[in-house]
């Protein structure tokens, strides 16, 4: 009875090997699969991050840059977390040269020029986004950008739309990618003179920043992505809080534009507008100048007369001397 029951057993533990070895493969798969492989299942994922409702994973990365890429993401999550309230559970997939991602998909859509590499799209429905990381410098940019996507689309789900107001929602995830890149200050001063130059009377009408909606993906290239325009929004938020971001009202956000462009006019003038004294300095400086120029000129050709060329010293040319 003793052999028959060691038996039994040992034909149990068997069958348990086995099952194990024919198994186990297959739901440890099952278990690495990401949510990078939902749209691209055949290019191998490493997971980076798992926390704050933001996961990350990295495909053909060295582990230092990932880490760092990561990093970037939670911070974007935090702050639109503590700017909307709350925000999806979202995906990150950054990649490096070396990927056999197949854009085919996107091409047949018309999202992504034939033959080109898949720079960053995002999956505004799907909380997914992938950023390619050969230009380190702008993965930062693109994660914020994608992300606000993101949180911009599921807000206005939650309120029964079909995606965030546009250009607003492109405007929002400029502001987050100033505030990583800590290019808020530049922003706003290219803003000063760009404004002045595009309404310089200071008598336009407000934008409609609410004319269109998001689209549920997004295909773009990083290098063509920074923007000064998130100014806008820093000023509306000062001014009125994140409830405008929360609820967009096109009547406030004309408001916001009207009051955010006569605030860089004044900071542009600093109250020269109002005595005018501006324009006789203007004339004044530009005076000067013209006359700098010309007794320039005038020096460098009387100094020509008395030089000799040496060598094969190319001359180059410069504004002055055509």
């Amino acid at each position: 009875m003793t052999i028959s029951m060691n038996r039994r057993i040992s034909r149990t533990a068997l069958l348990v090997v086995v099952i194990t070895v024919l198994v186990a493969p297959g739901a440890a798969r099952a278990q690495a699969e990401s949510r990078c492989d939902e749209r691209f299942p055949d290019q191998e994922w490493e997971l980076v991050i798992d926390e704050g409702g933001v996961t990350v994973h990295s495909a053909a990365l060295d582990s230092g840059a990932a880490a760092r890429f990561a990093d970037d993401a939670l911070e974007v999550a935090a702050l639109l977390r503590s700017d909307l309230g709350s925000i999806p559970d979202m995906a990150v997939c950054v990649y490096g040269a070396h990927t056999t991602l197949d854009g085919s998909e996107l091409q047949d859509m018309g999202l992504l020029p034939e033959g080109q590499r898949l720079h960053a799209a995002v999956f505004a429905d799907e909380a997914l986004l992938f950023v390619d990381a050969q230009q380190p410098r702008l993965v930062g940019d693109a994660i914020s950008l994608g992300l606000a996507n993101v949180a911009l689309w599921h807000l206005a789900s939650a309120a029964g739309e079909n995606g965030y107001p546009e250009p607003l929602a492109s405007a929002i995830g400029q502001w987050y990618a100033g505030r990583l890149n800590g290019k808020s200050a530049t922003h706003r001063a290219t803003m000063r003179v760009a404004t002045f130059y595009n309404d310089p009377r200071g008598d336009a009408d407000a934008s409609d920043w609410l004319v269109a909606t998001q689209q549920p993906i997004s295909v773009w290239n990083p290098e063509y992505q920074e923007s000064p325009i998130g100014d806008l929004v820093a000023d509306a938020v000062a001014a009125r809080g994140t409830g405008i971001i929360r609820n967009p009202d096109p009547a406030e956000w004309a408001a916001a534009d009207i009051a955010w462009r006569a605030a860089l006019r004044r900071e542009l003038l600093q109250g020269a507008e109002e005595s005018r004294d501006w324009v006789g300095g203007a004339l004044i400086a530009g005076g000067s100048i013209v006359a700098a120029i010309l007794l320039a000129l005038w020096g460098r050709r009387r100094s020509r007369r008395r030089q000799v060329p040496i060598g094969d010293i190319a001359h180059v040319e410069g504004f002055f001397d055509r």
